[in-house]
């Protein structure tokens, strides 16, 4: 139950807190707030970059009043292995022999080292068909985020991925999402997870909006940084701050409509690639896109078809903590998604 815990999201930019219920159709949040992660956190070995992360979790999570031990834990998508699969309703014993033998075609790692999570996405009793979402993670990040969680004081209640957190508030406010953006019932639509390393995508399909295929990108918010603050010989505050402003209507005096447009295409070739399969009715962007909001006007332009911030406002409980995040209410879904476990 949600009452009784709430969801950390440790990515690798931002570490936010949600504290939210499902009220009907609405999510009533009583807790929201991020903090920016420690620099390495999730790459380096060191005990100083867990010590760090730990006191600013405590100082987040106090500052937010909260009073839960139990915790939700959300890693990036680029730290994990995820995998659609279509498999026969086998007996337990059978499934899992089947998942592991799956698991080792897509794992860049030997499975020992790994923990794998298993979600039930649909069954269908009439064809005799289960449709499975499959998430590997190495045992070494795993153990580090609960450590890190237990050295705060908290009680880790359990793991997921962003994709996994985020294709549950999907599936609980899939109505929403239909009437906010005028979807087609015969589409579909995909979720592109836009991150700062990577961008995974995810495609919905039409009627049960459920998640049929992922596709991880090797494109994130850090590398438009990086081309940026290269480009203009600016430190990493400015060339934020240009990505975050940019609009290619205003240019500014720095060429960044030059500077973004090669990724820019590069990324939208990617994602022709995966929307051509399934024509879906629109792509909506989640997590850092609220750090560079106008590659959804590029991105629309190369794609031709309708491309959106997915803003989930629209079915939040209106609040004053939540209209003080209304610009970046896009990095907290899957941490809104965590809180519907």
């Amino acid at each position: 139950m949600a009452d009784k815990y709430f969801s950390l999201d440790i990515d690798e930019k931002f570490t936010k807190v949600v504290d939210s219920k499902k009220v009907g159709e609405s999510l009533e949040i009583t807790a929201l707030g991020k903090i920016e992660t420690p620099d390495f956190f999730y790459s380096s070995n060191l005990e100083k970059s867990i010590e760090t992360e730990v006191g600013l979790i405590k100082k987040l999570v106090e500052s937010l009043k909260i009073t839960k031990k139990n915790v939700n834990i959300i890693i990036p998508d680029s730290l994990t292995y995820s995998q659609i699969i279509s498999m026969p309703l086998l007996n337990e014993k059978e499934l899992i022999t089947a998942i592991k033998y799956q698991a080792d075609q897509f794992i860049p790692m030997p499975i020992e080292e790994t923990n794998i999570d298993i979600e039930v996405i649909n069954e269908d009793q009439v064809n005799k068909k289960v449709l499975l979402l499959i998430v590997a993670a190495p045992k070494k990040t795993i153990e580090k985020v609960q450590t890190t969680l237990e050295l705060a004081g908290l009680n880790p209640e359990s793991v997921e991925n962003e994709l996994s957190a985020n294709g549950r508030f999907i599936s609980n406010f899939s109505k929403n999402i239909i009437n906010q953006y005028k979807i087609n019932q015969t589409q579909g639509f995909v979720v592109a997870n836009f991150d700062t390393n990577s961008t995974s995508l995810s495609y919905f399909s039409p009627q049960d909006f459920i998640i049929k295929e992922v596709h991880h990108l090797s494109i994130g918010y850090q590398l438009f940084l990086k081309e940026t603050q290269v480009n203009t010989d600016t430190d990493i505050k400015k060339s934020e701050e240009m990505l975050k402003t940019y609009d290619k209507k205003s240019p500014s005096s720095y060429p960044i409509e030059k500077i973004v447009q090669p990724l820019v295409k590069e990324f939208s070739n990617e994602l022709k690639l995966f929307t051509n399969k399934y024509n879906p009715a629109a792509v909506l962007f989640t997590n850092k896109i609220f750090l560079f909001p106008s590659l959804i006007t590029n991105l629309a332009e190369e794609l031709a078809l309708p491309v959106n911030i997915f803003d989930p406002s629209s079915f939040l409980v209106k609040t004053q903590l939540v209209d003080s995040y209304k610009k970046e209410l896009s990095v907290f879904i899957p941490g809104l998604g965590g809180n519907l476990r």
